[in-house]
């Protein structure tokens, strides 16, 4: 029996789920009014309007602090969307990390170019969950630092490892780039987008091209996780409260 999806979002996110879903084989979109969808995936602005339903809130940056708490209260089953630890850079990074290649994580630097005109204080969301993710604890010190055009953060963990982070957004494009590095005790590990894109350096400004695979791998992971979790009812690997801890740390860091 096929497991059935409604997708809630505008056109464009709408397609790229539509054809990752297809390359999933297992999974369907579902369009049918008359029939109850498996699951639903929703924009931020349309979670709370769809408890009942298992469903998968994307683009969490984007959810406001009163939803966010009040959906948590409501004890809804909802995944956030926490799109960066699925991605294809980041994936075997975490794969070597916890298969102990790596040893103790030390020092995780992550640079990422968003497109022009995102929100800074967004596109650092998920830097800071892939921080708490990777050394899977809070950071006890925290260091902010704040251009026109780019942020950077330096958390400090207690187990003394800590990450660097730094987003800019002046660059034209359609599509953001990343790079992030993790070194550890015995191993060291290294993704980017260069092995399937090129930087295009002009003038006054660089432009990312991504192949559109990197966009679907991710993608793919995102939601298998999601429909594995419900299917064999089990937790999911990220929740609303890891949601809810990234946002109170950007108030503080942005914010305060």
């Amino acid at each position: 029996m096929m497991f059935k999806i409604e997708i809630q979002l505008e056109p464009k996110r709408k397609s790229l789920y539509e054809e990752a879903i297809r390359r999933l084989r297992s999974i369907y979109v579902s369009d049918d009014a008359n029939t109850a969808p498996d699951a639903r995936i929703v924009g931020p602005e349309n979670a709370i309007s769809n408890q009942g339903v298992p469903c998968l809130v994307d683009q969490p940056e984007r959810i406001v602090s009163h939803t966010l708490a009040s959906l948590i209260k409501s004890d809804s089953h909802i995944m956030p969307a926490h799109a960066l630890r699925f991605s294809s850079r980041v994936k075997p990074i975490d794969e070597a990390l916890r298969a102990g290649k790596l040893g103790k994580p030390g020092l995780m630097r992550l640079h990422y170019w968003a497109t022009e005109g995102v929100s800074l204080k967004q596109a650092m969301f998920g830097p800071i969950d892939l921080a708490r993710w990777f050394f899977q604890d809070e950071p006890s010190m925290r260091q902010w630092v704040e251009t026109k055009h780019s942020l950077l953060c330096h958390l400090q963990f207690p187990s003394d490892g800590m990450a660097l982070m730094n987003v800019s957004n002046p660059f034209e494009g359609e599509v953001a780039y990343e790079s992030v590095q993790l070194i550890g005790a015995t191993g060291a590990a290294y993704g980017d987008d260069h092995h399937n894109t090129h930087l295009h350096f002009r003038k006054n400004s660089i432009s990312a091209r991504i192949q559109h695979n990197n966009i679907m791998h991710g993608l793919m992971g995102l939601v298998s996780e999601f429909v594995d979790g419900i299917l064999n009812d089990r937790d999911w690997n990220v929740t609303l409260k890891d949601t809810l801890r990234i946002h109170e740390l950007l108030e503080e860091l942005v914010d305060g």
